[in-house]
Parts: structure tokens; C-alpha cells; sequence
């Protein structure tokens, strides 16, 4: 692989991965399936660091590590790459080209202990479908590790977070109005099946309430760009 993404050539590390790297950490005999069934190769692209960045360390982020994975099929399962991201000690991006589209996957990820043990938790899977492959795809913000996680996350999220806190409330905002989203749909349907009038007017009644929470959800959002 070529700089691809045309970051830094400081941050250039193109080192493939062989696939038991993943699996032979884990214990879960499904993940293997996955990355020999839709695997055709993996690739270690670029490592963010702040020798690599020349920017100052963070308190959560040390490192980010962009993987590109190369799928054998048109379309490919995402569930599974969070079972592999949490292998990772280190925060990560996932480059994904399937049937000539690329995708860009990264998750929210928190260091959690278990029993004194460090363990890695990944959070919503954030998804960025079908990108151009260009100098203007992801850019390098901050001046520290800190910020450039979060500069990459509200890149690929579209939720223009500048610090994890920020981040975890526009996502509990973004699943309210997904929420609030399937009701509406749900009172709309039940306004054309039902047959008394005063009824109607009662579903339409919520439905116009639930419209105006639903833009309140939204402004807030948008507060947050």
C-alpha cells in the first residue's frame, strides 16, 4: 500500500498483519471464522504517536493505529470488528474496502479493569460509508493525542466532539432522536389502521408532541457543532 490517506510519512508503518495476530488472542472460535471467511488481507497503515505527530502525549490516548482491511466479499459483517478492536491495547481506526467502496469504522474505546485486570471496552460502532479515497478524507487535529482521537472520532461520527464527555452526551442525544424517530413512525402507522375519529386525533396529537421534542433533540445537536 501507498500513503494512501497522504498522511505524514513519519505516521507510515504499511505492515501487513498476518490474520492470527486477531484470532490468536482470543478465545472466541467465531472470530477466526470471520477473518479467514471475509478476510483478504489486513494491513497496519499508519501509527499515530506523538513521535510520529511531534504533538504532546494525552491522559486517555497514547496511540491510534489505522488498519486497512481488504474484504473478500461485496459487503462484509461489522459486528465482529468490535471483538477485535477490544483485542487491541491501543486506540484504532479501521480502513475497509469491499467491491471497490471504502468504508471508515472506529469505535469509542475506554480502558476498564476487571478484576485488576486492564481490559479494553468498545463503544457504538461509528461508520462512515463509501468515502473518497483522497488528500481531504481524514485530517490531523490537535496538538495532542487527545485531541486528535477526538478529531478523527467527530470526522467519522459526524458529532464534532472535542472531548469524550462531549462525545458520550451527543451520542445519548443521537439515540434519543433515533428513538423518538421509530415512535413517530410507529404512531403514523397505527393512525392509518385505526377507525374511530376521536382516536385519530389522539395519535396525531402525540405525534405532532413527540415532532416538536424531536426538533428540541435535534437543535441541541446541532448546539454542539
Amino acid at each position: 500500500m501507498d500513503n494512501i490517506l497522504n498522511f505524514p510519512s513519519t505516521t507510515i508503518v504499511n505492515k501487513p498483519v498476518p490474520k492470527n495476530a486477531f484470532y490468536g488472542r482470543s478465545s472466541d472460535s467465531s472470530l477466526r471464522e470471520f477473518l479467514t471467511r471475509e478476510f483478504e488481507s489486513i494491513v497496519w497503515l499508519y501509527k499515530f504517536a506523538p513521535a510520529t505527530l511531534n504533538v504532546e502525549d494525552g491522559e486517555y490516548v497514547h496511540e491510534i493505529d489505522l488498519f486497512y482491511c481488504r474484504m473478500k466479499e461485496n459487503e462484509y459483517s461489522i459486528k465482529p470488528f468490535c471483538a477485535m478492536d477490544e483485542l487491541l491495547p491501543r486506540h484504532t481506526v479501521f480502513l475497509i474496502e469491499y467491491g471497490g467502496k471504502f468504508d471508515l469504522l472506529m469505535h469509542h474505546k475506554e480502558i476498564s479493569f476487571v478484576h485488576g485486570e486492564q481490559k479494553w471496552k468498545c463503544g457504538v460502532d461509528e461508520l462512515k460509508r463509501d468515502i473518497r479515497i483522497d488528500a481531504s478524507t481524514l485530517n490531523i487535529q490537535g496538538q495532542s493525542m487527545d485531541a486528535v482521537y477526538n478529531g478523527l472520532l467527530s470526522q467519522i461520527s459526524g458529532l464534532y466532539a472535542s472531548t469524550r464527555e462531549e462525545y458520550k452526551e451527543q451520542v445519548d442525544l443521537r439515540k434519543q432522536i433515533e428513538s423518538v424517530q421509530k415512535q413517530i413512525v410507529s404512531l403514523q402507522k397505527k393512525i392509518k389502521s385505526e377507525k374511530q375519529f376521536t382516536r385519530q386525533i389522539e395519535l396525531n396529537a402525540e405525534v405532532k408532541s413527540l415532532r416538536r421534542f424531536l426538533n428540541e433533540l435535534h437543535l441541541r445537536l446541532i448546539g454542539h457543532k
